[in-house]
């Protein structure tokens, strides 16, 4: 559907209308707890996007992943396995480790989730609603809310009440989704919720990738023991398999000269996949540094096999100074995955993860001059991995095992100066602890010796080193055991020489390459401290219009890493924000806007580079960035029955200071560079200075807009739901390749329901993505130069039902 046609449909649904009563009903209240105690969306003086149970069903919101059709401002991908990456205005990180703290703090049921992966397994079904807070949440949230956080919030069992509800849908790709609930009172003063879901579809790829497997279930009970007291306890397991998230090859970048490159494009379809017959046969034109041997096919069997599982309690005690609540709770993630998406022939993903949290706090009444919210927070964590990342050529292993503690002390202070004024001022203390045990052991295959020189020396031809057989190709392996034993068993290594400094050098029988065996043991504590605060002004300028004007700062934990350098410190971010809340006519018109400025300190960025002769993929401190900008939320209901949506967000949002360092073969990074010296290797190191790129994930324009339209049918109702959203141009990756850029794109949903007007059950036809162009999500360049893309999904459509009892 081009823009014209969009418009002459939004406009004939709009003529549907006789008349237009600019009085005609009150937009729905929805009542939020981000700020720790319940208040109305409007009454929240900070930047917040909250979007209801029933609005993510009605939207197709089905996943983490796609809450970006709702709030413009938030990205989230996936980038293999279970590890996944969250992007609030260029504010985010995307990694394969396992113990880099994520940037943006992701909560269900008020429980923080200490690693990314937590968006792949959120239990996300049957919510109440999920609420996005923009920017630093230093003082009610803490560490790793440098950019934002999301709050998944689930329904709550409800006293006294029978209820419930299932809503399904299927469609192409064989899609069938299925969630559910039933709430059951037991006595006057107990009830039990339970919920369950169901999602199955075939991969968007002809390889079988991008597909989804999840089923989850969740069972909570709610007992009210007196007046003062009530608990609620819950329980939830998700479990994700499939085959996982896919990529296609764009195509590989070609060196032009030291620390420049060009992109030779794939000529593959956008809907490949990686492992398909013409993707391998790609494959093996490519080749591999440093061994500089043609790739082979992809060797395993990609699949996901994850669990998400945690119970928790919240457990408060009201009294007439204020509502005390306890929050213990306990999480576990088991994660077995194999896939290609960061370009490896395979990578393998062996997690445990375990938190356990506590957290209290005291919120007064909302009386007198002041009011306030105190508390204290506990979590500790246990991380246990064992991941490789295999390149054909160089096998990277690390086995690891973290352990973290936190603990923090928080207060906000609501001083009411006057009937339409306040002033709220709030600072935290967190003292974060870990313990990092580990090693990387990397296996390198070079051509002739590792030498002088990483780059492929021009007599490699000759020397045999790209016909078959004459180098290894590793399979994918997780212990240093194994390794040896395939060389060995294989006919590839007689001697192993230990040279000393954790480095081992392997000749090859065949004679014509070496491997080096490098290892880096991290064994080692981490401590930091810090405080955080937020000051704010807010002014009711009328009885539904307020503006409020905050500065707030957040941080995000330093820590280990399996690297030469195996320490990383903290990232900042300051913020300002000018914002009002207003509603017009009668509660008809909402309109939301806010204006902000963040200043981000001491960035830390994943990437791959070469550090000593060996391939690392290390987390630094590279960046400092400016994102400001504009964001404009209207919602307006035009008659009793059309109501029209309209989000728009403007962002300028630039790197300030950005400098990679790194060396041949690893150096294509599209930015000016200099030499700056030598690697243990003599090989060049170079300084990349990326000072003024664009952030990524940083669109100058988002704009959504949507109407809803009911059609009174007797005693029925025929609504018509149409949605577009329109991105502007941005950027994927921090180095300016070629196929990092995402061009602007247009993606438009319509929904046709058909229901009686009590509202028990409904009908619905939908189709999603109407342009039925495949986005690009996200994009990676590998360390061997494959580039490759993520595409999101082409048209879907079907067919979904509902019953509410």
């Amino acid at each position: 559907m081009n823009k014209k046609a969009l418009a002459a449909a939004i406009a004939a649904l709009i003529t549907t209308q006789v008349s237009v009563d600019l009085h005609a009903v009150e937009l729905e209240e929805i009542v939020v707890t981000a700020q720790r105690r319940a208040e109305s969306l409007q009454d929240a003086a900070i930047a917040i996007e909250a979007v209801t149970g029933k609005g993510l069903i009605e939207s197709g919101i089905t996943d983490a992943y796609d809450l970006s059709k709702a709030v413009p401002a938030l990205q989230i991908t996936n980038g293999g396995g279970g590890a996944s990456a969250l992007y609030m205005r260029g504010v985010g990180n995307r990694t394969s480790s396992a113990y880099i703290d994520p940037a943006i703090a992701m909560s269900y049921d008020g429980v923080f989730l200490g690693r990314a992966s937590g968006a792949s397994g959120s239990a996300f079904y049957d919510l109440e609603r999920v609420e996005v807070l923009k920017g630093p949440q230093g003082t009610l949230y803490g560490r790793n809310a440098t950019g934002g956080a999301v709050n998944i919030i689930p329904a709550k069992p409800v006293l006294g009440e029978t209820s419930g509800y299932v809503d399904g849908s299927t469609g192409n790709f064989d899609s069938i989704q299925l969630q559910g609930a039933v709430n059951i009172p037991i006595g006057d003063n107990n009830a039990i919720r339970l919920s369950a879901n169901r999602k199955k579809r075939d991969g968007y790829n002809d390889d079988g990738t991008s597909d989804a497997d999840v089923y989850g279930l969740r069972a909570q009970w709610l007992s009210e023991i007196n007046d003062n007291w009530q608990i609620r306890v819950g329980a939830d397991y998700t479990d994700v398999s499939g085959v996982g998230n896919g990529a296609t090859y764009t195509g590989v970048y070609r060196q032009n000269s030291l620390g420049n490159y060009s992109l030779a494009p794939s000529g593959l379809d956008i809907n490949e996949g990686l492992n398909t017959d013409n993707s391998n046969a790609y494959r093996n034109t490519i080749l591999g540094a440093p061994g500089f041997g043609f790739l082979t096919d992809l060797q395993d069997k990609l699949y996901v096999d994850n669990q998400y599982q945690g119970i928790n309690a919240e457990i408060t005690y009201s009294t007439e100074a204020g509502d005390l609540t306890i929050l213990p709770a306990w999480r576990k993630v088991d994660q077995d995955s194999k896939f290609n998406v960061a370009g490896f022939n395979s990578g393998w993903f062996q997690e445990k993860d375990e938190q356990k949290s506590l957290e209290v706090r005291f919120a007064s009444n909302s009386t007198g001059f002041m009011d306030y919210i105190v508390g204290a927070y506990y979590i500790e964590e246990t991380i246990e991995g064992n991941n490789t990342f295999n390149q054909e050529f160089v096998l990277p292993m690390q086995e690891f095992k973290q352990d973290a503690e936190s603990w923090a002390t928080f207060g906000q202070v609501t001083f009411n100066l006057t009937d339409h004024a306040r002033l709220v001022t709030g600072v935290r203390y967190t003292d974060d602890q870990k313990t990092m045990n580990g090693r990387i052991d990397n296996y390198i295959t070079f051509c002739g010796g590792p030498g002088a020189d990483l780059i492929t020396p021009p007599d490699s031809f000759a020397a045999g080193c790209a016909t078959p057989g004459n180098l290894p190709t590793y399979p994918t392996l997780d212990t240093v055991a194994q390794a040896d034993a395939f060389l060995t068993d294989n006919g590839w290594a007689a001697a192993f020489i230990d040279v000393g400094g954790g480095a081992t050098v392997i000749p090859l029988t065949t004679g014509v390459g070496t491997i080096l065996h490098l290892n880096n043991i991290t064994d080692d504590d981490y401590q930091q401290s810090k405080s955080t605060y937020r000051v704010a002004l807010e002014w009711d300028l009328l009885e539904d219009s307020m503006v409020y004007l905050s500065y707030e700062t957040g941080y995000r934990s330093g820590g280990f890493q399996l690297a030469a350098a195996p320490t990383y410190k903290p990232e900042y971010l300051n913020a300002t924000t000018l914002g009002a809340k207003n509603r017009f006519l009668n509660g008809a018109l909402q309109l939301n806007i806010e204006a902000f400025y963040w200043d981000y300190q001491d960035q830390q960025i994943s990437y791959f580079t070469v550090s000593d002769g060996a391939l690392e993929n290390l987390t630094d401190n590279v960046g400092a960035a400016t994102s400001k900008g504009v964001d404009i939320d209207l919602k307006w209901a035009a008659t009793d029955n059309t109501v029209i949506t309209a989000k728009t967000q403007y962002l300028k949002a630039s790197y300030d200071d950005l400098h990679f360092q790194s060396a041949p073969p690893r150096d294509n990074i599209n930015c000016p560079s200099t030499i700056i010296g030598t690697t243990a290797a003599n090989a060049p190191l170079l300084d990349f200075d990326c000072s003024g790129n664009e952030s990524v994930f940083s669109p100058k324009w988002s704009v959504m807009l949507g109407i809803n339209q009911t059609i009174p049918v007797s005693d029925y109702n025929f609504i018509v739901s149409l949605n577009s959203r329109w991105v502007d141009d941005q950027v994927s990756g921090f180095w300016n390749l070629e196929h990092e850029k995402i061009d602007s794109y247009t993606t438009t949903d319509l929904d046709l329901t058909f229901e009686p007007q009590s509202g028990d059950w409904y009908v619905s036809a939908y189709a999603r993505n109407l342009e039925d162009e495949r986005r690009i999500q996200s994009t990676q360049a590998s360390p061997i130069g494959l580039a490759m893309t993520i595409y999101g999904a082409p048209l879907t459509y079907g067919l979904r039902f509902g019953y509410n009892f």
